[in-house]
């Protein structure tokens, strides 16, 4: 297959490589065919540094990929803060998206007070989580290390609802509530019949599977698996979290009988 490299000085070369290659065999291809010496390597996909022993399955490389090379002489720093990226900004709690450019030197925190900016307070920064694939993407982070397209990033934002503080037994909030899990309860529906579910914001679609086993039998739903949940009419995806799909406490999720290809 065919994966495209990218320095951050602008260099672009296509370097052909096997499926299942390491990350090690492809830095060897690439000093066969640039001239780059392997030592000299650091390669970057989706915002993650590849490690030599890892292949390309491990971090989901296919035919098409673009892959950041970083050499010592590129001077990374001074190059992303020369470049400029778009970013498109899908909000479904604003039922629209959001355009804007930032700096590739900007971290995900910046990304978050834009967008609060942008939208005079409709998307708060302190309660926004960013995705880009399936992924969150880290305060911390800066758009370069996610080796942004040059057609610019789509990503997706999800406001939080802030945590309800525990009451104690004798009636006041507790003072650590910061280490609390995001809980809440969602309605489950199977055709005429209904469960109500305790889940966490960040557990995935798919371990709602073993929720429902034991606590909502009544459902009696297939044995065999052969079921997909919708949430406000979209099919939802089993690796997803529920907050990445913007599941609040309260709301319904239907069941309905098949699979989804």
């Amino acid at each position: 297959m065919e994966v495209t490299f990218e320095t951050t000085q602008g260099r672009r070369f296509i370097v052909e490589i096997w499926y299942f290659s390491t990350v090690r065999t492809i830095k060897e291809h690439i000093l066969k065919q640039e001239d780059i010496p392997v030592e000299s390597q650091r390669l970057f996909f989706q915002g993650k540094e590849l490690h030599d022993d890892h292949d390309t399955e491990h971090y989901s490389i296919l035919e098409g990929s673009h892959v950041l090379i970083v050499l010592p002489d590129d001077a990374p720093a001074s190059a992303a803060a020369a470049a400029v990226v778009h970013i498109v900004a899908s909000a479904p709690s604003l039922g629209r998206s959001v355009a804007l450019d930032l700096d590739a030197s900007c971290t995900v925190a910046r990304l978050k007070e834009a967008l609060q900016e942008r939208t005079d307070g409709a998307l708060p920064a302190a309660r926004l989580s960013v995705f880009y694939g399936k992924a969150e993407m880290e305060d911390d982070k800066t758009l370069a290390e996610f080796d942004p397209p040059a057609q610019g990033m789509e990503v997706r934002v999800v406001v939080r609802q802030p945590p309800s503080p525990p009451v104690c037994s004798n009636g006041g909030a507790k003072t650590n509530s910061s280490k609390q899990q995001q809980r809440m309860s969602v309605e489950v529906k199977w055709g005429a019949t209904t469960a109500t579910l305790e889940v966490s914001d960040m557990d995935a679609v798919k371990e709602l599977r073993g929720k429902l086993g034991s606590a909502a039998p009544r459902l009696l739903l297939p044995n065999d698996g052969g079921y997909f949940f919708i949430y406000k009419q979209n099919v939802m995806e089993e690796d997803r979290t529920l907050r990445w799909h913007d599941v609040k406490s309260g709301d319904t999720i239907e069941i309905f009988n098949g699979r989804v290809t």
